[in-house]
């Protein structure tokens, strides 16, 4: 019984060699030419055509007198959900809830409030950041020239101090000039809205 099942193990082993070794030598290679040629890279292509750079996109066109009303209507936008984030993370902050008040705080500097002035202004959001920063520029240098007026000498003060309405267009700079007052007091709002929360 034990030869037996020895000259059957045999019998198997003999078998699966000739299964997996059964090929003749053309046939190998074949074999060998076939996986050469698949495994060859590919033949070097040609360099791609130099393409044309892309236009550069077209400034921002300049700020014109109308867009000081966007400017109004956004900064009252933007002061509006500020001041309703800082009131909910003073709630969050006297219930105890760090986590709500995490969130009210993040809010206040979220793009959703520039989206949200944005619209309101009735301007994408580029043109929107574009309105933001010309005029807050204005507002901000006639601001230092006005506390650098107020230290030491005068004479010196004035060499100083820089024309916040340069490169304007003359109808523009008088525009600022007869708002620079409203408009200054909504950024100086909207600012005063996110150092109070700093405070919280």
């Amino acid at each position: 019984m034990r030869l037996a099942r020895h000259c059957t193990v045999l019998l198997l082993a003999l078998t699966l060699g000739a299964c997996g070794h059964g090929n003749t030598p053309d046939d190998q290679a074949d074999a060998g030419a076939s996986q050469a040629a698949t495994e060859a890279p590919p033949p070097p292509q040609a360099p791609a055509a130099p393409t044309a750079p892309e236009p550069a996109a077209n400034p921002a066109r300049p700020l014109q007198a109308s867009d000081l009303d966007a400017y109004a209507k956004g900064m009252q936008k933007e002061i509006e959900m500020r001041q309703a984030a800082s009131d909910k993370a003073a709630k969050a902050k006297a219930a105890n809830d760090q986590t709500a008040e995490i969130t009210a705080l993040a809010e206040l500097t979220s793009v959703e409030v520039t989206e949200a002035g944005a619209q309101a202004a009735g301007v994408d959001r580029a043109r929107y950041n574009f309105i933001k920063d010309t005029v807050d520029h204005v507002l901000g240098t006639s601001d230092m020239n006005a506390m650098m007026a107020k230290m030491g000498d005068a004479a010196q003060a004035q060499k100083m101090q820089s024309d916040p309405y340069a490169g304007l267009e003359p109808d523009l700079a008088a525009a600022l000039k007869s708002r620079q007052d409203e408009l200054a007091r909504l950024r100086a709002q909207n600012m005063a809205v996110l150092m109070n929360a700093q405070k919280l």
